[in-house]
């Protein structure tokens, strides 16, 4: 592959073929050194900003002010080096040895930096990532202690059932977390970090394949790390996903016009995301189908459907490592599936996401990237992202008109993809500028000599664009932050050194149960009713319900087990709450509670306090154990509703083993 022509001549080292590493093996060993070298580059990041002393985010702008400092000098010696490489009198391929191998590395290691800098430095006297443990965050610190415990294909929450959700992410991250000795919900924000900064990484040599340039691959990169960092970073795995779906469309438009490593590439990219986020899957695949279809059309040839096929079949037996066995317990299912993960209706999706009319950084290469579509239609890259903005607009319309049908389509997810086509396209659209553009609409003072005049001009503007940019990402990601520094860790700490909540609690509880039960450590298999979220993200007990109908696995059956739930509380007499739940075991299939960690007073039960040193005597015999019950209220917003389920205290009474620790009830089921 070389670089397209480019009209120019003289020392610009853009308009000579990139030279370096152009085998694929080379490229394949590229992608695997760059991702490398973030993640440890990365990791020893975090290693030394977690053992710092820097103030928390949320009550000091120090460390803002240090994560300003560090982005905008990662873009200022990225711009030194790419104005060098692109005024060198000599290609890159024909530098010396170490100087080829620092100027590679530098750009490789660019989009890390990012990541560490927005992200790793605002983090650093924390341990949560963003969000802390609240809302969605705690599902997913739940599915990745799950992960880091046990390992494998079972679901975060229902014991005996394979896992729903793409699992890859939190796979990888619970061996990463063995690996390092760390506890699931403690090695979840040093994961995070490691991924996205790889990714961004890994797009260097994906990009300087795709366009033949070392400098426009690594700004394109660059820039597109910032976007993912500046609006979903929340979410890792959906976003390592994001980050290529530029890139395979591109690759598609190859694919399905005959290169067999495009074929390829694309079908790994569409099975691994597959495993990792299935809802940027089904966009980006659609996409390759559009693609197809036109080239077929146009070409008046059924190869470009075999190439389809072919990369469709590989793609599928790749997703399958992740999603067979959930497909086999589906398909020998009685009862189906009963998922609510689509009910979900934020103002964004009643919106039709439009960044390029945003003044900021996106918005102006976004609206650079449509002129530059109109401009240059006939370009085959060019009506690639026009498909996939096609695609990804007809998804968002799609999903406000499923909500006749009681559902969405998450179209309000769609923004970030757009936002990276656009700012791809953005990123083209200036290369070609400066090396077609000026010169042909000012031939009488662009000449050869005044081509790095040019690009010196063109590489100031956008490195103050994207340092104003990178600078803002914290600010705009403040929220996330804060909740970071505010919510209590899994070791009872909070990142702002405030007093923590009843998670303080939570170890005692975690002892007791296992000392009681006789687990020896050994927490999977201990089914627990609790509505403590975080008690279940940060210890690997299996839970008797989800957190939300929404992250639930449809083949549990979360509205039934609800209305069972409901029945429990109106028991009296012990014997019937057991019997009750021995018949969901023999009725349903489902494990039943040995655990029940709910709110109240064990002396209501027992009228005799332990070793509390109350006496009992005020014992409420009409006493009451509570339990927040999460239910789905789809169409309306927010989504869920917590309903308060009270437990009779006298239904404990025998059979139970019950603790008092803190506000918490504990009722351990004698066997």
């Amino acid at each position: 592959m070389t670089a397209p022509s480019t009209g120019l001549t003289g020392t610009d080292a853009a308009s000579r073929p990139d030279r370096t590493g152009r085998g694929l093996l080379s490229f394949c060993g590229q992608i695997l050194g760059a991702g490398s070298l973030a993640s440890v580059v990365t990791l020893a990041a975090w290693f030394v900003l977690s053992r710092t002393n820097l103030p928390a985010y949320s009550s000091s702008n120090v460390t803002k002010a240090l994560a300003s400092a560090g982005g905008v000098l990662v873009l200022v010696v990225l711009a030194f080096v790419l104005y060098a490489v692109l005024h060198s009198r000599t290609a890159v391929a024909d530098w010396a040895r170490w100087r080829r191998i620092g100027v590679v590395a530098l750009c490789w290691l660019a989009p890390a930096g990012l990541v560490i800098a927005a992200l790793g430095i605002p983090l650093a006297a924390t341990r949560l990532y963003l969000d802390g443990i609240s809302v969605d965050q705690a599902f997913r610190t739940q599915f990745f202690t799950r992960m880091t415990d046990q390992p494998g294909f079972e679901d975060m929450a229902y014991l005996g059932e394979p896992s729903f959700y793409p699992r890859l992410w939190f796979l990888t991250g619970g061996v990463f977390a063995n690996v390092l000795g760390l506890a699931g919900w403690a090695a979840f924000q040093p994961w995070s970090l490691i991924t996205l900064a790889a990714t961004g990484s890994i797009l260097v040599p994906v990009w300087r394949r795709l366009t033949g340039s070392l400098p426009l691959g690594t700004v394109i990169a660059v820039v597109t790390t910032s976007v993912v960092l500046y609006t979903a970073p929340e979410e890792p795995y959906a976003a390592v996903v994001a980050f290529g779906m530029p890139a395979a469309l591109v690759l598609a438009g190859r694919a399905v016009r005959g290169s067999w490593p495009a074929v390829v590439g694309l079908a790994v990219f569409l099975g691994l995301s597959a495993n990792l986020y299935t809802l940027y899957t089904g966009v980006t695949a659609l996409t390759v189908v559009l693609i197809a279809a036109v080239v077929a059309w146009h070409t008046r040839s059924i190869l470009p459907v075999v190439r389809l096929t072919v990369t469709g079949v590989a793609s599928i037996v790749i997703a399958l490592v992740g999603w067979a066995p959930y497909g086999v317990a589906l398909l020998t299912s009685e009862s189906g599936a009963s998922g609510r993960a689509q009910h979900y209706l934020p103002t964004a999706g009643t919106e039709i996401p439009v960044p390029f009319f945003q003044v900021s950084l996106v918005g102006a290469l976004g609206l650079l990237c449509i002129v530059w579509m109109v401009l240059r239609w006939k370009r085959s890259q060019v009506r690639a992202l026009v498909a996939g903005l096609v695609v990804c607009y007809g998804w968002v319309v799609a999903s406000m008109l499923m909500t006749l049908t009681g559902t969405t389509l998450l179209g309000f997810r769609l923004e970030l993809p757009i936002s990276l086509i656009l700012v791809t396209g953005g990123m083209m659209a200036i290369n070609d500028l400066r090396l077609n553009g000026i010169r042909r609409a000012y031939p009488q003072f662009v000449g050869p000599d005044a081509a790095p005049k040019v690009t010196a001009v063109l590489a100031v503007v956008l490195t103050f664009a994207a340092a104003a940019h990178v600078v803002s990402i914290p600010l705009q990601l403040r929220q996330h932050i804060d909740l970071a520094y505010t919510d209590t860790d899994g070791e009872a700490q909070r990142g702002d050194l405030f007093p923590a909540d009843s998670t303080v609690y939570y170890a005692d509880v975690d002892a007791y149960i296992d000392e009681t039960l006789g687990l020896g450590g050994d927490r999977a298999g201990t089914v627990v009713l609790t509505d403590e979220q975080s008690f279940m993200a940060y210890y690997p007990y299996h839970s008797y319900q989800a957190m939300t109908a929404h992250y639930a696995n449809p083949l549990g059956r979360f509205e039934e087990r609800n209305t069972e739930i409901r029945s429990w509380g109106d028991i009296t007499e012990p014997a019937e709450l057991t019997e009750a739940m021995d018949a969901v075991t023999e009725a349903r299939g489902w494990t039943g509670p040995d655990v029940l960690v709910l709110r109240g007073q064990a002396a209501d039960a027992t009228g005799d306090s332990g070793d509390r040193g109350d006496s009992g005597d005020d014992a409420d015999p009409d006493g009451r154990f509570t339990y927040r019950l999460s239910e789905d209220i789809y169409p309306n917003d927010p989504n869920v509703r917590f309903t308060t389920i009270p437990f009779h205290a006298s239904a404990f009474a025998e059979g139970w083993d019950l603790e008092q620790i803190g506000p918490f009830v504990v009722a351990v089921r004698q066997r």
